[in-house]
């Protein structure tokens, strides 16, 4: 419990979470960007659920599994740069989920199951051709079924649909690049609200090693073939896998 607190500490001594004064002044929105945000929630609780099972805020975290569950709802959108935003987050416009966490939060859980940005690679800028690197990491996402609609289960990146080539976006690795502190102190992640993306970004705290949307942009949609409603609830969970081996 000494090295959960201590390790929450940390992460919060590093990554503060956003303040009242942050919160009223967020970047400015891009075009079509929800108009409305929520204020900022009080830093979360880490709640032990047991030996080896812990809360923190809405998302469960499994050290023994190395995993975290966070619940989240499907965007009403079509054109993607991002997998998943935070709850209120300003790049909702862009993203297949909202996850109801922020990027703070998001990423001490990260750091609960031995995920490490030691070993990363951040991307430098939006669309950065050179891939990130970092801890490796197992995305998915599963949804109940209701009525006649199934219930499932897809890897991330099943919710990628390249209309151009009108194929599900190709497998692709994720890893654990921790997002940007800024000279300022903000919290990029936060700042963006953005989580997990797939366009080599330095704001998610997740990217894909692949970038389907580098060079593709306005061609990534929702994969229409899951038929999942707009605003559908999910659970998304990542698991570590083998740390990488490699960093900068």
């Amino acid at each position: 419990m000494f090295r959960v607190c201590f390790v929450v500490l940390l992460a919060w001594v590093l990554f503060p979470w956003p303040t009242a004064v942050t919160a009223q002044n967020p970047a400015p929105p891009s075009a079509g960007a929800p108009a409305s945000r929520q204020a900022p929630a009080p830093a979360p609780a880490v709640e032990r659920l047991g030996p080896n099972l812990y809360r923190i805020g809405r998302m469960q975290v499994d050290t023994a599994k190395r995993e975290v569950t966070v619940p989240g709802r499907l965007n009403p959108v079509t054109t993607l740069e991002f997998v998943a935003c935070t709850r209120g987050g300003m790049k909702a416009y862009e993203s297949a989920l909202t996850l109801e966490t922020d990027g703070v939060t998001f990423n001490t859980a990260l750091l609960l199951i031995g995920l490490d940005k030691a070993h990363a690679r951040v991307p430098e800028r939006h669309f950065d051709p050179v891939p990130p690197a970092g801890d490796p990491v197992e995305i998915w996402i599963e949804w109940s079924g209701s009525g006649a609609m199934p219930g499932g289960r897809v890897p991330a990146e099943q919710l990628l649909f390249n209309q151009r080539t009108k194929q599900t976006v190709a497998v692709t690795s994720w890893v654990y690049t921790g997002s940007t502190t800024l000279p300022t102190g903000a919290y990029l992640a936060d700042r963006d609200g953005v989580l997990i993306g797939f366009v080599h970004s330095p704001a998610p705290v997740i990217e894909s090693v692949g970038g389907p949307g580098v060079g593709n942009y306005g061609d990534i949609v929702l994969n229409p073939n899951l038929r999942l409603a707009p605003l559908a609830p999910v659970m998304l969970t990542i698991r570590a896998l083998k740390p990488a081996t490699g960093g900068r």
